[in-house]
């Protein structure tokens, strides 16, 4: 039993099972979409109808009534790739939202193992914490409630960027490639999560700036992070180049300072899941039972677990986010990028991550003080009562949080319907809450609304003839085209349309400049002696090809660089243990010549 429990497999198949426990609800044939769901399974399918058609998966051309809608240059990529995945596999972008959400169960829960069973050297702490980590009532919000699935998978990454740089800073350098894809993996499912895991890492860093004097630590820490500054380009570069090419609804819609100050917690709404006057979703904002007695018991095992790497750091990391979750924290005074994180209870998921760790650890080393004179077989049993009541316990308690929801059936052709805007909240299955949209579209919003799928002439005047848009693309010739003529075409604005015109009777084809129109839809200005043809399409634009082309060229050459260094060291490994077999016959040669003596 003691044999089969030092495996890692038996704690990874416990992760999987409370995951199984945790994605109960997912095992019927509807979903609760919550807040978010319907607006990222819409973003699935729309992306795999970009795919299919060929075209640029950037923007999707259906969406924002046939306009365009360039979700993916906008929201990091990877809960859409994963999804487009399964939804390849399944033939069913709802199914391939469960799996997705199951996903993020089990493998947070193994990194979340990993992370604490590497700074602990203790694997029964390290799966207390990744029950404790996957069953926290927030979880259920984010997979439920909110289907937030950014924040999901950010739960799989933010253990393996602190395992990564933790690892860094003890000195095994071999080991940073878990800072650098834990990294990556961060920074492209989550743009808050990201900002957030920085400041932790940032204070981190400062915790342990004496360990930058060791040259080997400081030149891995200085590559692996340029490394994952290059790799993320072809999804940040393009992102800052549409962000400075006009002003979009993300802009102003994301916050106030009021807005974030009245997302602030109560700090009694960490503790209590019920009192009088809480919200429905204010229920979830509280630490969970277990994670609190795991808290309260720290003063009794806190001489021996103050031994271990981190500690301290994490107690102290775990009570400040309480504090940055609540009204205590001015946030109405707060500068502009640490506004960015909207709701400032968002600062559970850094909450019961670092209290995850903590009660974990602590409910280890109190069963090992309380059973400290009990024979080896009896502590295997103990641990294995504790677990199974952790197990149920923390699974059943997560899920009493979501009793209730309605889980409609829906499927792909749900998700095919003509697209319908809220008029009044300007909001879309498809289109989220219009965020991506140019504010001039959003401030002209009649306009945008009542518009026609087709060219406008918003000054001069021309002959438009032979118009035709499909998939996003689309053809009409010109004659008659007066001075000063300026023709609206029926796209949202963003950088990276290409208006071509080809003369009659000519092969030739030119590049038409393309600018904003007032109403936040790009626009052409016409020559008079221009008679032809136009053609309009979606291509990525020179800046997000060469970041594309710099991000690609960067990974293979460090995963080049892995591969040598792996080798190159298994090379020195077996030169060593050759040598010491050449010494130790060489010493058995000398004792057999003097014993012969």
């Amino acid at each position: 039993m003691k044999k089969f429990l030092s495996k890692n497999i038996i704690y990874y198949l416990i992760i999987i099972g409370v995951a199984l426990i945790m994605c109960i609800p997912l095992f019927q044939e509807g979903i609760h979409t919550g807040d978010d769901g319907e607006f990222h399974i819409s973003r699935t399918i729309g992306t795999i109808e970009q795919i299919l058609n060929g075209k640029s998966p950037f923007i999707v051309d259906r969406f924002s009534l046939g306009f365009g809608f360039a979700w993916n240059l906008f929201y990091p990529p990877v809960s859409t790739v994963i999804n487009v995945v399964f939804a390849f596999l399944t033939n069913n972008v709802v199914t391939a939202m469960k799996i997705f959400i199951f996903l993020t169960f089990v493998l947070s829960g193994i990194t979340m193992y990993q992370l604490v069973r590497t700074i602990s050297n203790n694997k029964f702490a390290a799966m207390l914490s990744a029950i404790l980590y996957m069953c926290a009532p927030y979880r259920m919000l984010n997979a439920y409630t909110r289907l937030a699935v950014g924040e999901l998978a950010g739960f799989i990454f933010t253990p393996i960027v602190l395992r990564g740089v933790y690892l860094l800073f003890d000195g095994k350098t071999e080991k940073s490639y878990l800072y650098v894809f834990g990294t990556i993996g961060l920074v492209l499912s989550h743009n808050i999560s990201t900002m957030l895991t920085f400041l932790v890492g940032f204070f981190y860093v400062l915790v342990n700036i004496k360990k930058l004097k060791d040259k080997k630590i400081l030149k891995s820490f200085i590559i692996s992070t340029l490394v994952i500054i290059l790799s993320v380009l072809f999804f940040y570069g393009p992102l800052m180049e549409q962000m400075a090419g006009t002003k979009y609804e993300v802009s102003r819609k994301m916050y106030t300072d009021a807005s974030v100050q009245n997302s602030a917690l109560n700090p009694i709404e960490l503790i209590f899941s019920y009192f009088e006057g809480i919200s429905q979703e204010g229920r979830f904002y509280n630490i969970g039972v277990l994670l609190l007695l795991g808290l309260v018991i720290t003063p009794f095992v806190y001489k021996k677990a103050k031994e271990l790497p981190t500690y301290k750091f994490m107690l102290i990391a775990g009570i400040v986010s309480c504090v940055m979750a609540t009204f205590v924290t001015p946030w109405y005074f707060m500068p502009d990028p640490l506004q960015m994180i909207q709701f400032p209870w968002r600062m559970l998921g850094f909450i019961i991550f670092f209290f995850s760790i903590i009660a974990g650890i602590n409910f280890s080393l109190l069963i090992d003080i309380l059973m400290n004179e009990w024979q080896e077989k009896s502590k295997i049993i103990g641990k294995v009562v504790v677990s199974v009541a952790v197990i149920v316990f923390s699974g059943f308690y997560a899920l009493h949080f979501i009793q209730g929801l309605d889980y409609p059936v829906k499927d792909n052709a749900y998700f095919e319907e003509p697209e319908v805007i809220d008029y009044t909240w300007q909001v879309s299955r498809y289109s989220s809450y219009l965020e991506y949209w140019p504010q001039k579209a959003i401030d002209n919003f009649d306009y945008t609304m009542n518009r026609d799928n087709k060219v406008a002439i918003t000054s001069g005047n021309a002959t438009i003839t032979n118009e035709n848009k499909v998939n996003g693309t689309l053809d009409f010739d010109v004659a008659d085209v007066q001075e000063n003529t300026t023709l609206e075409l029926p796209y949202l604005y963003y950088k990276g349309y290409v208006v071509t015109y080809t003369q009659s009777n000519s092969d030739e084809k030119i590049k038409l400049d393309v600018t904003e129109s007032n109403n936040g839809f790009i626009q052409i200005s016409l020559d008079n002696s221009m008679n032809g043809h136009i053609n309009v399409e979606y291509h990525a634009t020179t800046l997000h090809k060469v970041c594309m082309v710099i991000s690609l060229v960067t990974i293979i050459c460090y995963l080049l660089s892995m591969g040598t260094e792996k080798i190159d060291n298994h090379r020195k490994k077996t030169e060593q243990s050759k040598q010491k077999l050449l010494d130790g016959q060489s010493e058995r040669k000398k004792m057999t010549h003097i014993f012969r003596r």
